[in-house]
């Protein structure tokens, strides 16, 4: 069981006035400037603490031209885009020079994802692309990769790196039971009918069943030390989880989560123990989504829709140690990404109390945000920023529950 750690706040009463000792907080900064150092297209941001109280984060970028051999199309899927990184040292105002931190020479690799272990060791997780164009995420083959050393190093050096291929055990009960309901919603949509036999076709097809499983988030690490990777195939648009109990020596995969037209989920866990995912929109519903676990993440209930829009952009939940239910957010329902949000449940997303904008600017985009809560209390946020630099937000919630 989760245990939740109370924030008492110092209030003092002078003159009839209510002064709280948290003081809002709020600061940020590029991790590097696109005018001085760009680095192309610059997108889907991961950030983790380190042991040190050092800052981590990743992305993914363009490199260096290949060549007229290579798949020089679109930037994001480009046969030179590569997973950058940079750190921010303790006490430092600014971020180091950003390095690479994975390259798969000759291929597109996207959507980096990190954690720490119990045992104190740093996972990467990546897609990456091997059939672009004709096929760009639905080819994503997902890598994992392993460091007990990447505090003082000028990057990680991964000590351990191999491929993960889920499978889930009732994937084609779960899709065909998928295709059941678009046809029944065919009226509807003329186009429904044609996606249904595009996934019923894809049941057929070794390919589309192994690839196409791409990592977006933060993994969650359980109490027994289960390491929970939140994953969404672009084949059928459905979510599982992938867990190791033994560092990455075995894996299993979950029943898919029932429902489809989700993406990206974020995994929390509540008081008594259950895990709920929060899914990015696929499906046009334009509203976040959710579904619960009681066994650990082994089987999930039917997907609904929560109260919060979402525009099909990426999402982050975070459950903070007073057990405030954090989520970080595109919010509206369409596009374009131009404003981002923070909002706070204190009663685990039943309802949302405070919400503040990190960025609302017509015409922008800021997507794809990483948050994470530090050991001081505090909350540090990556996002893209104009697909062209990652911004990193340093606030509290003192200062969300100032409201904008």
């Amino acid at each position: 069981m989760k245990k939740c750690f109370v924030v008492f706040r110092l209030v003092v009463l002078i003159g009839g006035s209510t002064f709280a000792a948290e003081s809002p907080l709020y600061e940020s900064e590029w991790i590097f400037d696109p005018v001085v150092e760009s680095h192309g297209h610059v997108h889907a941001s991961c950030v983790v603490e380190t042991p040190r109280r050092n800052l981590l984060a990743v992305w993914y970028e363009n490199g260096p031209a290949l060549g007229t051999n290579f798949y020089q199309g679109d930037q994001d899927k480009s046969d030179n885009v590569r997973i950058g990184g940079a750190r921010r040292r303790k006490g430092r105002s600014a971020w180091e020079k950003p390095f690479v931190m994975s390259d798969t020479f000759g291929l597109s690799d996207n959507n980096p994802a990190l954690v720490i272990d119990q045992q104190k060791r740093l996972w990467l997780f990546h897609a990456t692309l091997l059939a672009v164009p004709i096929r760009s995420w639905e080819s994503s083959l997902l890598w994992y990769k392993v460091s007990s050393d990447y505090e003082g190093a000028a990057h990680p050096r991964w000590e351990r790196e191999n491929i993960l291929v889920p499978r889930p055990p009732d994937l084609d009960e779960a899709v065909t039971r998928l295709t059941e309901q678009l046809r029944n919603r065919a009226s509807e949509n003329s186009r429904l009918m044609a996606f249904s036999d595009i996934l019923k076709g894809r049941l057929k097809d070794p390919f589309a069943r192994r690839l196409g499983w791409m990592p977006r988030v933060h993994p969650l690490i359980l109490r027994d030390g289960t390491l929970l990777l939140p994953l969404a195939n672009e084949n059928f648009s459905v979510a599982a989880m992938a867990m190791t109990r033994d560092g990455g020596e075995t894996w299993t995969t979950s029943h898919v989560v029932p429902g489809g037209g989700v993406e990206q989920p974020s995994v929390v866990r509540l008081k008594d123990g259950r895990l709920v995912a929060y899914l990015r929109d696929a499906g046009g519903t334009h509203r976040i989504r959710r579904s619960e676990s009681g066994d650990g993440g082994i089987t999930w209930t039917e997907i609904t829709n929560t109260d919060l829009p979402n525009p099909g952009a990426g999402i982050e939940a975070v459950m903070l140690r007073n057990c405030h239910l954090m989520m970080i957010y595109n919010d509206k329902e369409g596009g374009p990404r131009d404003c981002l949000a923070v909002s706070i449940s204190t009663d685990e997303g039943k309802s949302w109390r405070w919400k503040r904008h990190l960025e609302n600017q017509a015409g922008g985009r800021f997507d794809y945000p990483s948050l994470i809560q530090s050991r001081d209390g505090s909350l540090h946020a990556t996002y893209s920023f104009n697909l062209k630099t990652i911004k990193h937000a340093h606030f509290n919630e003192a200062w969300v529950e100032q409201g904008d």
